[in-house]
């Protein structure tokens, strides 16, 4: 078996039958299986996978978080290299033929990433290549170290013994996505090269929108400020491992996975006083403070939320759209070109 597909899933009824097909369709002559690890999905995803029968094997656990969720797949993998795929993302035909060589003929190369078209569904394309021209080459571990490199895991085929010789994926982020991979990545770079593909073998599909994404991090009332938070404490994960490993050459992304808690905090406050809760935005702009409290455009936010709604709506029409948006939500659109830290 020269390749283990590793697929993490969770309540992925909706796409994990599209992304498997993707893997069935490859033209790749090496041989691959296919792991699914059903991290405690509460929708129809098992009977999804029940359907394909002995094509995939697929562990069972409770949701334990993608970072277990790999790791229960790399465990039980035979396969001398781990391609990596998210459960609503999908390949090309092409994808490990054109990767997987690349780890057969280079030695020296511990990972093969590639280029990425971004979509927001089937035949809806949103941006042609993930990867900006200054990111398209393989990078340096100075380089990883000075920006999050645009990696994303479902590009990536790694030797699985240095996968294992790392740790895998780290667990301490739980539940919640953290940069977990990125870190993982910067342990691998140390280990060897990690080789970049021109090629956009991946289809990247983003949320379908803003709302939807933001709602799943919207606390039940009551919440404290703590439990507000806790949507972004892998950031705070992710500052501690890197300030742990790489001490001071890892200050940008120190800084910046902080600074990102922070961000975060205010998009959940505009999303907040988008829905009508002017009480939860303030309570969000006061905790985003704490991370970052030079932050002029927050105190005026909380300010404008502390209004009453008859007063602000009386100025909300000779308001630019910008600054409209930018006071009473909602946060920027996710469809954007993805931002890196």
């Amino acid at each position: 078996m020269k390749v283990s597909v590793v697929i993490p899933v969770f309540n992925g009824e909706a796409t994990i039958a599209e992304t498997l097909e993707s893997v069935f369709a490859q033209r790749f002559n090496g041989g691959f299986e296919v792991i699914v690890v059903n991290d405690g999905s509460t929708d129809g995803t098992r009977a999804v996978l029940e359907k394909y029968g002995d094509r995939i094997r697929v562990i069972e656990q409770e949701n334990r978080g993608i970072s277990a969720a790999r790791n229960a797949g790399l465990k039980v993998s035979a396969g001398e290299y781990i391609a990596l795929l998210d459960a609503d993302d999908t390949w090309t035909e092409d994808k490990l033929e054109k990767t997987v060589p690349v780890l057969q003929e280079n030695l020296e190369c511990v990972a093969v990433f590639s280029d990425a078209t971004v979509v927001k569904g089937p035949g809806r394309v949103l941006f042609e290549n993930y990867i900006d021209a200054c990111y398209a080459h393989s990078p340096t571990l100075d380089e990883m170290l000075k920006v999050a490199w645009p990696i994303l895991p479902s590009t990536i085929v790694v030797r699985r013994e240095t996968l294992l010789e790392i740790g895998g994926f780290p667990e301490e982020f739980g539940k919640e996505y953290g940069c977990e991979d990125t870190f993982a990545f910067l342990l691998l770079r140390e280990r060897g090269e990690m080789h970049f593909v021109a090629d956009k073998l991946l289809r990247y599909r983003i949320f379908s929108e803003v709302k939807d994404y933001f709602a799943k991090r919207i606390p039940a009332d009551g919440d404290e400020p703590a439990d507000l938070e806790r949507s972004y404490a892998g950031n705070l994960v992710f500052a501690r491992l890197i300030r742990d490993r790489f001490g001071a050459r890892g200050r940008h992304h120190v800084r910046s996975a902080i600074a990102g808690v922070g961000r975060g905090l205010v998009s959940l406050g505009l999303m907040a006083i988008h829905e009508g809760d002017r009480a939860l935005a303030i309570r969000y702009y006061r905790a985003s403070l704490r991370y970052r409290p030079i932050d002029p455009k927050t105190y005026v936010r909380m300010a404008w939320a502390a209004l009453p709604a008859e007063i602000t709506g009386k100025f909300t029409g000779i308001l630019t759209p910008r600054l409209r948006r930018s006071l009473s939500g909602p946060p920027t659109n996710l469809h954007d070109r993805p931002q890196r830290i």
